[in-house]
């Protein structure tokens, strides 16, 4: 086997059977050898991608990461507060650019820093440069998976036989037409996020998954109603999406909610244009729309000053959509699962219930044991 083919054997060899990617020229060799039986997707971010994996982890599926080191940056604050907080194993390959006859100044100044930011944030990290360097790579990804860590590989163009060509087939623009027709909202929200998780949770059934974001939103399905299958996210703004779209495609017999909020949706719309794109069908989004950054302190969203969410999902091909303000409209879009639930709320923060008195370990562990049953 060639140092390509060595490295996909030892993913297959440790039961990895996705790889979210983002492209790098210095990887054309490595995907140009993509086994048949590997599932590859393509990601606009590399926080998206690691979303997807952290969310596949929970359906008890392994994945890995291939990224060009410049994205590492992209990836702190979801490294630390999934992977590394809820302790899921991941295997990151990253192209090692500026490192070995880097051409493009900008590549160089970074490249130079990964080591040192690597180590600063303590994730773990080999050099792939030789042949011999893969010697025992079967053995690290295990480890990952193990002994539950991250662990980035940096792959030295240096690795490859030869500069390989272009492996895939060029892009080219081809787009569906889009008509968009979204009426403007002008009401008045009869309930507070506390109250419409209120009426959220005794609507679903009891096999379902609830996945809530940050902040207030975790903290308030906690209170209301506290379930084994049940995931707080306890931290990565922006990611829950990412998240509920990996696992419900790795448990296509369950439902899966997410309750978020439009602050989210704003800050990651990244999360809207994969879940028009991958379309699980096992998944419904409940956006509460407060327009408000409800966490932080109720500032204005850009749903404060006119951007509509449900035309934005609309655009991008989410067919299956409810845009309403009332509770009875609002539960039987869940119940009828669809894809899209915008749900209009008064802004404000219920001071009802403490924290939520479990560790991210322990969220990790009840729900993936409860969802296992």
């Amino acid at each position: 086997m060639n140092n390509s083919e060595r490295i996909w054997a030892s993913l297959a060899a440790n039961q990895v059977d996705t790889v979210t990617y983002l492209p790098c020229n210095k990887m054309n060799a490595l995907m140009a050898h993509k086994p048949d039986s590997m599932t590859v997707w393509d990601i606009t971010k590399e926080s998206a991608g690691l979303g997807l994996c952290f969310g596949r982890s929970l359906g008890h599926k392994r994945s890995a990461m291939m990224i060009q080191n410049t994205g590492l940056g992209n990836l702190v604050t979801e490294l630390y507060t999934l992977q590394k907080l809820y302790q899921v194993g991941l295997p990151i390959f990253v192209s090692w650019r500026g490192y070995y006859q880097e051409p493009i100044e900008a590549q160089i100044i970074f490249g130079g820093k990964v080591e040192d930011l690597l180590q600063a944030i303590d994730v773990e990290y080999q050099i792939l440069a030789k042949a011999e360097d893969l010697d025992n790579i079967n053995a690290e990804v295990a480890a990952c998976f193990a002994d539950n860590k991250v662990k980035v590989f940096l792959m030295s163009p240096e690795l490859w036989e030869q500069n390989s060509a272009d492996f895939h087939t060029f892009g080219h623009p081809c787009i569906d037409p889009v008509t968009v027709d979204t009426p403007a909202y002008q009401g008045t929200p009869s309930v507070t996020r506390h109250g419409a998780i209120g009426q959220i949770m005794p609507t679903i059934a009891d096999g379902d998954i609830v996945l809530s974001q940050i902040g207030f939103p975790s903290k308030e399905v906690y209170n209301t109603r506290d379930r084994d299958t049940n995931f707080y996210m306890l931290g990565a703004l922006g990611s829950a999406v990412e998240v509920g779209i990996g696992l419900a495609l790795s448990v296509p017999d369950r439902h899966v909610y997410i309750v978020d909020g439009d602050g989210s949706m704003f800050f990651n719309p990244n999360q809207l244009f994969d879940l028009a794109s991958m379309q699980p069908e096992n998944l419904t989004l409940i956006c509460l729309d407060n327009g408000s950054w409800g966490s932080t302190g109720n500032q204005p969203t850009l749903s404060s000053q006119g951007f509509n969410l449900s035309g934005i999902a609309q655009a991008l091909g989410i067919q299956s959509r409810v845009m309403t303000d009332d509770a009875a409209t609002m539960q039987q879009a869940l119940r009828d699962k669809q894809q899209f639930v915008h749900y209009f709320i008064e802004a404000g923060n219920d001071k009802v219930g403490g924290e939520i008195p479990l560790t991210a370990l322990s969220i990790k562990q009840r729900f993936m044991g409860a969802i296992a049953s």
